[in-house]
């Protein structure tokens, strides 16, 4: 046995585990030569989830942190891991891949690394978010607040923010500077001029009446047939 790990090329094997294209059978050859190749074959971006199901209840538990952790693997499979440790929670709470229902139970979790995770996923439904922003531990609460003030000041000084960011931005934080306010309000996207509107007691006084004048005047008018 150790004479063939020295003849095998690791690199190349490594390299193998992560391709496009390597078939299930192979991959399976892969993960039983030892635990570098099993964490490689978890975190491929191209590993089958039916590969990845199998290999989480593989006995190397960075194997299974790593499959906790990719955006491909199933999502009854991420519900079952995070119910196992506070390592795995915590993976799965990042995982974008998460369901609304795993991460809206993840953000009631006793563990504050596991709620801050929670804090942190693209994915998190906003009522979980909302929900977190009144967290009594302030590493939850005052980053999520900062994070989207500081996604509406990225926005005000005319950087590009997809409006799906911006609409929860606006909705968690506590202030809309009027630079960002001024911006929103000439963003041709609807969900962006409604949430600004829904938002409107947030924008800085300065121009909060100059934006909901603008915003009222354009109110799309709904002709019936």
């Amino acid at each position: 046995r150790e004479g063939e790990r020295m003849t095998l090329d690791w690199k190349a094997l490594k390299r193998e585990a992560r391709k496009q294209g390597t078939s299930a059978e192979r991959l399976a050859e892969l993960v039983a030569l030892g635990p570098e190749l099993s964490r490689e074959v978890a975190r491929g971006q191209h590993t089958p989830p039916q590969v990845l199901q199998a290999l989480a209840s593989h006995p190397d538990p960075l194997t299974v942190e790593a499959v906790a952790s990719n955006p491909h693997t199933p999502p009854q499979i991420l519900e079952a891991l995070s119910l196992k440790t506070t390592a795995l929670a915590k993976k799965v709470a990042h995982n974008k891949s998460t369901p609304g229902p795993t991460l809206e139970r993840l953000g009631n979790s006793q563990s504050d690394q596991i709620r801050e995770a929670v804090s942190f996923n693209p994915s998190a439904p906003l009522h979980v978010l909302m929900m977190l922003r009144d967290d009594p531990n302030a590493a939850v609460s005052d980053h999520l607040l900062l994070r989207s003030m500081g996604l509406l000041d990225l926005y005000g000084k005319a950087k590009d923010v997809p409006a799906e960011k911006l609409v929860r931005a606006m909705a968690l934080t506590d202030l809309i500077p009027a630079e960002a306010a001024a911006r929103l309000s000439e963003c041709s996207d609807p969900h962006v001029q409604l949430g600004l509107l829904e938002n409107i007691d947030k924008v800085a006084l300065s121009v909060r009446n100059e934006i909901r004048q603008r915003l009222l005047s354009k109110e799309p008018t709904h002709d019936h047939p």
